[in-house]
């Protein structure tokens, strides 16, 4: 069994940078300018991801003028996607710090790396031969394309950059400009808004979560200029971009007959060759992690009219979501944090004796369509207008499954100041309220059930992404976990 220490180790910083001195660049007239971790995930006691962005140079040096303002380097963006490992998974975000402007090369360009260890000898057997079927085909240069991983016997690691994947196997060829000149060119009339020649597609990554998904921004270039647009798709394995068109095209109906209340991207069609489901672009950005900002409590006030028009939508589905399935998990994070934090493991421990003592004699609510992934920054705005992406959880599940989750995320996990804490609290009532007026007939006894599950899903995410001070944020949660279970909705 190899140890958290010598995984780190071997896909930390130092290595990776080693890696492309010594393996990647040689031979090439590119030159390494920065390497910077942008993610980690961890998943004890199986895997360990780090993901990197890699910059390149080649040309000349130009260098900056004197008086040149330091640079702060833009955030990561975290994902949630649908049956990510052990559940709801996000990234861990490194803290960007301004550093004072560079000499930068007249040609530049950025990779993606990832880097995979796995702690069981057993597991990395099976999982070395699985990344040797899915991509042994592909060259053996990620400076000329998409490359098969590297592999790593002896401290059981993985290395690959995008866009070849071990489990999106078709994700290079998503990720390809030329193939999907094509693909978009056969199907123009459905993509494009206006009558118009796609003459290029230009493709750019906007997240992605290793072996589990991707979204790609295409930007079509059309004659005439006119026609031109956004489209964004999505590539998951086993065919789930399939039910994804489907319930869209169902949401996308209700949200025609909503009056403004539900906003969501149009379905443009699922492409099964690629595993890849396209939609349309929605205007603006996603509501900010600040609390006190202008938009934050009006976004959440239009998050509760969204949501009760998704409740009211009857739209079928197979997929439910029942809250058994939500406490057990918890239950299997017990032996978690009993490995890398005893103290949360502690707190979890009791937390969990309590949901299910309150959850005796405790009726069912009603099951209704649900978004299953439902939090602030699923809403982007713009000129006071918002809109609802991210559909990857829709399913069946009673009524207070959102209503808990949205809730659970509103609470700062790490509050720089006391007004965040004051402004989530203010948008919790806000939102449950207005939720209440549109829909006074819910059903919301197992309310403080779902948002302690939640707060504790929380935790177990922090666990994960191993984030810095993550320990007395997991805790923290764990408390007002506790104190929401005990208390009454507003």
């Amino acid at each position: 069994m190899i140890t958290l220490g010598a995984i780190k180790a071997a896909t930390g910083h130092e290595a990776v940078t080693r890696y492309l001195e010594e393996v990647v660049l040689p031979g090439s007239d590119w030159n390494l300018v920065k390497v910077r971790r942008r993610t980690v995930r961890l998943e004890p006691p199986h895997a360990y991801w780090a993901s990197y962005v890699v910059k390149l140079g080649r040309g000349e040096l130009v260098y900056p003028e004197p008086d040149a303002e330091p640079v702060l380097e833009e955030a990561a963006v975290p994902l949630a996607v649908e049956d990510a490992p052990a559940g709801d998974v996000s990234t861990a975000i490194e803290e960007a710090d301004a550093e004072l402007p560079q000499p930068s090369w007249t040609e530049e360009r950025e990779l993606r790396l990832i880097a995979r260890g796995v702690f069981d000898p057993e597991h990395w057997s099976s999982y070395r031969e699985k990344v040797g079927k899915a991509l042994g085909g592909l060259g053996s240069d990620p400076m000329s394309g998409p490359a098969r991983p590297a592999l790593f016997d002896d401290t059981q690691h993985a290395i690959w950059f995008f866009p070849a994947d071990p489990n999106l196997t078709s994700l290079h060829r998503a990720a390809d400009p030329v193939e999907m000149l094509r693909l978009f060119r056969n199907h123009a009339p459905e993509v494009l808004e206006h009558p118009g020649r796609i003459t290029e597609v230009k493709v750019e990554l906007a997240r992605y979560l290793p072996e589990i998904a991707a979204i790609l921004r295409y930007d079509l270039e059309t004659d005439p200029e006119t026609s031109a647009r956004t489209i964004y798709g999505k590539v998951q394995p086993f065919n789930r971009g399939a039910e994804s068109h489907r319930v869209m095209t169902e949401i996308w109906k209700a949200a025609e007959r909503s009056d403004g209340k539900l906003v969501v991207p149009r379905p443009l069609g699922y492409h099964p060759e690629l595993g890849l489901y396209l939609q349309s672009s929605v205007a603006g950005k996603p509501i900010s992690s600040d609390r006190t900002k202008p938009e934050f409590l009006p976004g959440v006030t239009h998050a509760a009219e969204a949501l009760a028009t998704l409740h009211e939508s009857a739209i079928p589905t197979q997929k439910k979501l029942p809250l058994d399935r939500e406490v057990s998990r918890l239950a299997r994070t017990l032996d978690q944090f009993a490995l890398v934090e005893p103290r949360a493991y502690f707190l979890l421990r009791e937390l969990i004796a309590h949901l299910k003592d309150k959850l005796k004699g405790l009726p069912e609510e009603d099951w209704l369509p649900t978004h299953g992934d439902y939090k602030y920054d699923q809403l982007l705005h713009e000129d006071g207008n918002f809109s609802l992406i991210d559909f990857d959880f829709f399913a069946l599940a009673e009524n207070s499954f959102d209503l808990g989750k949205f809730c659970a995320y509103l609470v700062p996990s790490m509050p720089k100041s006391w007004e965040q804490s004051v402004a989530a609290e203010e948008g919790r009532k806000a939102f449950l309220n207005r939720y209440r007026e549109l829909r006074p007939q819910a059903s919301l006894q197992r309310f403080p059930i779902y948002e302690t599950v939640n707060l504790a899903g929380r935790a177990m995410t922090l666990m994960w992404t191993q984030m810095r001070g993550w320990e007395q944020a997991a805790e923290a949660l764990l408390v007002i976990g506790m104190e929401r279970l005990k208390s009454r909705l507003p």
